[in-house]
């Protein structure tokens, strides 16, 4: 009895060293319409360079958002936007005159599965100010429906509401889809896109000409559609996911225009933890980096007189978020240059706050920005993946493993290859998904 009673005492009193895994500064609610919309247009990291580019660095302005969803039903969602610009006076900075608000009200089928929903969003900004957007989409058959109104409340006969209906088929391996306008008997985008293995490519055909160009044979009717045509491919070898979370490289063709090369990497770095609050078992603590890059130049030959590089652009971003309460962003290009931090604080609602300077390159000023953002709903989001690397199941805090604490000791991250390989080749290299049916639809 008394050697039981010893080795209870003992292994009750070893303490096991952890590293902490924070959730993500971001949670998974900027990509469940995606289904509502072109399928070209959210791959090739679009919207990923858009979020690293654009969240918590507003230049001049100040942003708040809001996200609200009531616990006993979290298929009702309210999200609410408020963007006012920001003058620099000689003594301080004040709210200007150009303000912007929208609200949204959201009703989705459930809320591990968004992609089918129904929302009415009100907003200052357009000439119409209200919109209605639904969707659904069908996993069993890859089928799906969406469409968009914007009503018409003019007296002019001639004005027409400005709507979309489109039809999809999309599945993880390819997505076609074409959209028109009922009431203007116009086409409005056509796409497809494939995938095979970390290859993607796809065109897409926008707002289109089709009733003149027929009537115009040969090379006519090419330079017509060629001036509306996008295409792109991408290299994105982390795993079938779609969404944040990837290594992408990418090259696109804009309307016979454009050449864009974008390139984008989600990283997840375990780095010693250095907090003097913390407490003694933590080993380390991992950290998450966003390094993207966006060059864009113009394929026409225009003479000096009419700006030769009005067209080009370059931008460099990066974000690192340090832990699970601070977030640290810069982007510099040849528009602005610009660095930010945000703090989040993980009540129940959560709030953030963050604050932005830079110099903007066309006015040769400073800029200051600000954004304060608060929601309720949405569990936290942690890395997952990796049942070796970077623990067995990764949740905030896990048992620190042999390579955790070579790292801790100056040695650095040893992982070994077949860990990563093993049984979930991909999810290991996925980081910060929701993995839900629809998460590898294109």
């Amino acid at each position: 009895m008394g050697i039981v009673n010893s080795l209870l005492f003992d292994a009750k009193d070893e303490i096991n060293e952890v590293v902490l895994v924070p959730p993500l500064f971001e949670r998974d609610h900027k990509g469940r319409s995606r289904l509502a919309k072109s399928s070209y247009d959210f791959l090739f990291c679009k919207p990923n360079l858009r979020w690293l580019f654009n969240d918590y660095l507003p230049i001049g302005a100040a942003k708040s958002i809001l996200y609200f969803s009531p616990p006993e039903d979290p298929r009702i969602s309210v999200t609410a936007r408020l963007k006012a610009s920001l003058k620099s006076g000689s003594k301080s900075v004040q709210l200007g005159d150009s303000k912007y608000g929208s609200a949204n009200l959201r009703f989705q089928e459930t809320p591990v599965n968004p992609s089918n929903f129904f929302d009415v969003r009100v907003s200052t900004q357009d000439e119409t100010g209200v919109r209605l957007r639904g969707c659904y989409y069908d996993a069993v058959r890859g089928l799906g429906i969406f469409g968009t109104l914007k009503p018409a409340l003019s007296d002019d006969e001639d004005d027409v509401p400005d709507a979309t209906i489109g039809l999809r088929y999309s599945t993880p391996a390819m997505s076609a889809g074409v959209a028109v306008n009922p009431f203007a008997e116009s086409l409005k985008m056509i796409w497809l896109v494939a995938r095979d293995g970390p290859l993607t490519a796809g065109l897409q055909l926008r707002d289109p000409q089709l009733a003149g160009a027929l009537r115009k044979p040969g090379q006519q009717l090419w330079r017509e559609t060629q001036s509306r045509l996008s295409y792109a491919v991408a290299y994105s070898p982390a795993g079938p996911a779609i969404g944040r979370g990837q290594f992408t490289a990418a090259l696109e063709v804009v309307e016979a225009e454009r050449l864009v090369m974008s390139f984008l990497h989600h990283m997840a770095l375990q780095r010693q933890c250095r907090n003097p609050f913390e407490k003694g078992d933590i080993a380390g603590i991992t950290n998450y980096l966003d390094v993207g890059l966006q060059v864009a130049t113009s394929l026409k030959k225009k003479n000096k007189a009419e700006g030769d590089f009005h067209a080009n652009s370059l931008r460099l971003g990066a974000s690192c978020q340090v832990n699970k309460n601070v977030l640290l962003k810069g982007r510099v290009g040849t528009d602005a240059a610009v660095a930010s931090v945000a703090f989040k604080a993980w009540w129940q609602p959560s709030f953030t706050i963050g604050a932005s300077a830079g110099f903007d390159m066309q006015t040769r000023k400073p800029v200051f920005g600000f954004v304060l953002n608060c929601e309720n709903y949405g569990n936290m989001r942690y890395e997952r993946g990796q049942r070796v690397a970077y623990g067995g199941a990764l949740v905030q805090r896990h048992v620190a493993l042999p390579q955790d604490l070579a790292n801790k000791e100056g040695k650095g991250l040893l992982v070994r290859q077949e860990d990563l390989d093993k049984e979930v080749p991909y999810q290991s290299r996925i980081l910060g998904q929701t993995t839900n049916q629809n998460s590898f639809v294109l």
